[in-house]
């Protein structure tokens, strides 16, 4: 996953994971480009002041949370999950690191489940390692 992030894309200067499965790749992708993680949270679940976006799922809606001040006006920002299925998630975890100030450079997915078009609900590069 490194070299796939460093031959196509600026270095970030933070790397994001949502929750959960995305802090199992975001995490030592992070320590390996020697950059911040910042987890992205459902509701209630990480500490002090957070900033947050609601979004829909096909069942409801949901809010992802970031702590804030973790993303900084103008940082580079690599987002990693497991899987891009309808792209709600994603786009919502765009949404909320553009709110913070930062520049989403790339959106980075173990699988994606290219039937379900999520990938079309993304405003920002999205790199796959597995289509489906």
């Amino acid at each position: 996953m490194v070299e796939r992030v460093q031959a196509s894309h600026p270095t970030p200067d933070v790397v994001v994971g949502l929750e959960s499965r995305g802090f199992l790749f975001g995490t030592p992708l992070a320590l390996a480009l020697k950059v911040p993680f910042v987890p992205v949270r459902k509701k209630g679940k990480l500490p002090g002041e957070v900033k947050q976006v609601s979004f829909s799922l096909e069942y409801g809606t949901d809010i992802f949370e970031a702590q804030a001040g973790r993303i900084k006006a103008g940082q580079n920002v690599l987002i990693v999950d497991d899987l891009l299925a309808t792209g709600g998630s994603m786009k919502a975890a765009c949404e909320l690191v553009t709110s913070m100030g930062g520049e989403v450079t790339l959106c980075l997915v173990c699988i994606e489940l290219v039937d379900l078009k999520g990938r079309n609900k993304v405003e920002h590069p999205v790199d796959t390692i597995l289509k489906f």
